[in-house]
């Protein structure tokens, strides 16, 4: 299998446990994720972290994944969704020591927009633009 490409993107509430899941399971390729912030209006509040890149096919098995396409007006819409698998998620965070709960990971993998979409059209779809000032 191959590695495959993801945008994923976080809400700022939810972005310490996915930096944390990610640099506990693998702390090389998990190193600093999220560190790109937006909001509806490119100032604070900071409302959402993003990244992209290229994962192994054992996170791809894991994670959500929604699948989005434009209808007969040019609006997005959901078309397809894959819910992830928490429980294994869950799993290798307890086999690797990372602190966190069933229900985290649940509410992480609702609250996320995972998509194959490049980062500036994943963002355009979800209103939300780079921040020019703020820590991450």
């Amino acid at each position: 299998m191959t590695d495959v490409y993801r945008t994923m993107v976080v809400r700022a509430e939810d972005v310490a446990l996915a930096r944390a899941i990610a640099v506990g399971i693998s702390p090389v390729a998990g190193a600093n994720m999220w560190n790109v912030a937006v909001s509806p209006t490119g100032a604070d509040p900071i409302t959402h972290y993003w990244d992209s890149g290229y994962i192994g096919p054992e996170w791809e098995v894991l994670m959500p994944l929604q699948t989005y396409a434009r209808d007969e007006n040019g609006d997005w819409v959901l078309a397809d969704v894959y819910m992830g698998d928490p429980q294994a998620l869950y799993d290798a965070c307890v086999q690797y020591g990372v602190q966190v709960t069933q229900q985290q990971i649940a509410d992480l993998f609702n609250n996320s927009d995972v998509t194959t979409q490049e980062p500036a059209e994943a963002l355009a779809r979800m209103g939300l633009k780079l921040v020019q000032a703020g820590e991450p």
